[in-house]
């Protein structure tokens, strides 16, 4: 009999949508608002909703659900643990994930403990990232000798260093690791994420897309420097 169906992991992007009012108005002009920034990054990117608040109307997030669709965004699920969200979430028809929880930063190992635990090695990419084209890292680093061109995306569950101009997506950590950096000789990217953490090219200062670049995450956000090579 020939095969009718095959299941394979995937890495699949995911952008969290952190929700601080349970005013649904101010919430979809403040998505709006965010859209208008780059409206074709935002068509057709999967969407997991997280309230940082309690949502006392019991049709917030089906109105939600609906507004994203019309955006042509893809709202798929929900990290949450309060029961009466969930129960929101099911009528709305999402998907309900636990909170994450954080991964510690990573510790160096001796090197024979390292060993023992199959340690890898960076990957690295000769050459360019062409649009369209997905790398990924998994429980190591990316290095990558080219440019990443625009509609290009990396991703690594550690550190990214890009030896070319990032017009592309990069992604660092993004297993969780909070310790994760992104190196880059010029930036001028579609965005930047570091542990689920992101921030577009129209909110980086344009003082940090002339040259060499450091990027990490702290205290909640990314902190960009142009002096490490000072």
């Amino acid at each position: 009999m020939s095969k009718i169906i095959d299941l394979k992991g995937s890495i699949l992007s995911l952008t969290v949508l952190n929700l601080f009012s349970d005013q649904i108005d101010d919430t979809k002009q403040a998505i709006a608002a965010k859209i208008g920034q780059a409206p074709d990054f935002f068509v057709g990117i999967p969407i997991v909703l997280e309230p940082q608040i309690e949502l006392k109307d019991p049709t917030f997030l089906a109105l939600l659900v609906e507004y994203l669709t019309q955006q042509q965004m893809i709202p798929i699920g929900i990290r949450t643990e309060d029961e009466s969200i969930k129960e929101q979430a099911e009528y709305a028809g999402l998907a309900i994930f636990p909170k994450e929880k954080p991964k510690a930063a990573r510790q160096s190992k001796p090197k024979a403990a390292a060993e023992e635990a199959g340690l890898k090695t960076a990957m690295m990419v000769n050459g360019a990232v062409r649009s369209g084209q997905q790398i990924y890292a998994k429980d190591r680093d990316l290095i990558v000798m080219g440019p990443i061109n625009p509609g290009a995306e990396v991703v690594s569950d550690g550190h990214v260093h890009v030896f070319g101009k990032v017009m592309g997506k990069v992604f660092a950590g993004s297993s969780g690791d909070t310790s994760a950096r992104i190196f880059a000789k010029q930036l001028n990217p579609e965005l930047v994420c570091i542990a689920g953490m992101y921030q577009l090219s129209e909110d980086i200062d344009e003082a940090y897309k002339s040259g060499f670049v450091e990027i990490r995450l702290q205290d909640g956000k990314l902190v960009f420097n142009t002096d490490i090579l000072a």
